[in-house]
């Protein structure tokens, strides 16, 4: 609908020129960066503050202050003319302050007219950058870059900071997020929005909100995923469906099927964190240790993205996430690949 950011509304205008506003103020005096926003995690907050949070690293489930969960020092600290900066902190306070207000706009909404058309490309932005965002996807960036530098070394390096460059990662995944972030809201904001309520509070979240489940263990993308869900509270959950029922929002209740099957989704999908109000516990893997999360996925075809076929000895290499324990890679054995044992360093 933007046409990658070259098309957009009055409001969308407006938001991109916050943004730019910001990157040339003066540098921020913030280093912690909550790449999961303080205001949309307090919807499962118990006491404002204090959210239950199971660590699937280690199978402990406990209260967490908000402050400090899903934060880091300098995650977006990057390099511009004048030096490091941390700028980009403050181009998020824009962005956070659009998804408080999106969030907002859509837990009242019980009405579809009163869901305007700037609402509803400010959610496709929204969910498209929260997506993007997280250290799932700087991980899972790695992970590539450990593949293609091990394909040829002369032209790709590692994604890894180093003495001389301390803030490559950084800055490869802040010009990534917002290069790419009107195209993803383009995909998003062609779906059917569906906002689902639970009565009962049984939708839970965790460190990746934007969730893109798994198929057959691997995760499609933006485009032929059949249902993408962002959780907004306990009590619903915003859902963008390709079956088009041509109305503005469609309400569903959730039913406990439903509401185990998100479940199931948020767990898969979660990077190291799952948050859920304290009655919903005993439904989460307390006690147990997760390997299993979404990694790399490697497959060789003979088809080209643009679906023209590409004749043995060449092959083309298709790049989805998997789930599981390591990076999932099986390619042909034409002589055209070599293994690239750096990716397990960020598994």
């Amino acid at each position: 609908m933007t046409g990658g950011g070259r098309a957009l509304s009055p409001a969308a205008e407006e938001y991109f020129d916050r943004l730019l506003t910001e990157a040339g103020r003066a540098d921020s005096p913030s280093r912690r960066h909550h790449y999961v926003p303080r205001t949309y995690l307090r919807q499962w907050a118990y006491d404002e503050r204090r959210i239950w949070a199971l660590n699937t690293s280690t199978g402990i489930a406990k209260p967490l202050g908000i402050s400090d969960v899903c934060v880091k020092e300098n995650f977006h600290r990057v390099v511009g003319p004048d030096g490091p900066h941390n700028r980009v902190e403050l181009m998020f306070g824009v962005v956070d302050s659009e998804l408080r207000r999106v969030q907002s706009v859509l837990l009242r909404l019980s009405d579809p007219d009163d869901l305007s058309f700037d609402d509803y490309m400010a959610l496709g932005v929204t969910m498209a950058v929260q997506r993007m965002r997280t250290l799932q996807q700087r991980r899972l960036h790695q992970q590539q870059a450990a593949w293609l530098e091990a394909q040829n070394p002369n032209d790709f390096q590692r994604l890894q900071d180093t003495p001389n460059n301390p803030h490559l990662v950084a800055g490869f995944h802040t010009e990534t997020l917002f290069r790419a972030m009107w195209e993803a809201a383009d995909v998003l904001t062609g779906r059917q929005l569906e906002i689902w309520d639970d009565s009962q509070g049984r939708i839970v979240t965790s460190d990746v909100p934007v969730v893109v489940p798994f198929r057959a263990g691997a995760r499609p993308n933006l485009l032929a995923a059949p249902q993408i869900f962002w959780p907004i509270s306990p009590d619903r959950v915003v859902v963008l469906s390709n079956e088009d029922r041509g109305e503005k929002a469609v309400f569903r209740r959730v039913t406990a099927a439903m509401a185990a099957a998100l479940r199931g989704h948020v767990i898969q999908g979660r990077e190291q964190m799952i948050f859920a109000g304290e009655s919903q516990l005993r439904y989460l893997p307390v006690g147990k240790t997760l390997p299993r999360r979404a990694q790399a996925r490697l497959r060789c075809s003979q088809w080209s993205p643009q679906g023209e076929y590409v004749p043995p000895p060449g092959c083309v290499v298709e790049w989805t996430d998997g789930y599981g324990a390591t990076p999932d890679v099986q390619l042909c054995d034409q002589g055209w690949h070599r293994n690239a044992p750096g990716m397990l360093d960020y598994i």
